[in-house]
């Protein structure tokens, strides 16, 4: 009868196994799970603090300041202004600069900054075709295969 306690403890150990990677997993979830707003509803929310979020925002012409390794800046939507300080590792990208359509990925603190550990601004949407390398063609004209002239 030696199996019995032994299957119990065998029993007891998986399911433990079990419980911890289940916690683990739900609490991997919890931490990472991060909402997309805007600056006016993040600043609109009550119940904003310490949580994780990827804010959008015009970054204020005149506000970015670099400081001992941080850079603060201003996100402005709306009318509503959100004081921005960037404390991740990775560099700026190009593309960030006065005006520029920016998201900050970070977390909203008591006193009213957001402290963004990843900033991505986005590139101008604006698109100019290559120059043509060939002369057009009118529909009423045959092309000419290269080398026939």
């Amino acid at each position: 009868m030696a199996t019995r306690p032994r299957k119990l403890k065998f029993a007891a150990g998986v399911v433990i196994i079990l419980f911890t990677l289940a916690w683990l997993g739900y609490s991997g979830i919890q931490e990472s799970k991060t909402y997309y707003v805007t600056v006016t509803e993040l600043l609109a929310a009550s119940d904003a603090s310490h949580k994780r979020y990827r804010v959008a925002g015009d970054v204020s012409p005149g506000s970015i300041q670099r400081v001992e390794g941080r850079v603060r800046f201003q996100l402005h939507q709306e009318g509503n202004v959100l004081p921005v300080v960037y404390v991740g590792s990775t560099p700026l990208p190009d593309t960030f600069q006065d005006g520029a359509e920016a998201i900050a990925d970070g977390r909203y603190q008591a006193d009213g900054t957001f402290h963004a550990e990843t900033i991505q601004a986005k590139c101008a949407s604006k698109y100019e075709p290559a120059a043509a390398s060939a002369p057009a063609v009118s529909a009423n004209e045959t092309p000419t295969p290269p080398g026939n002239y």
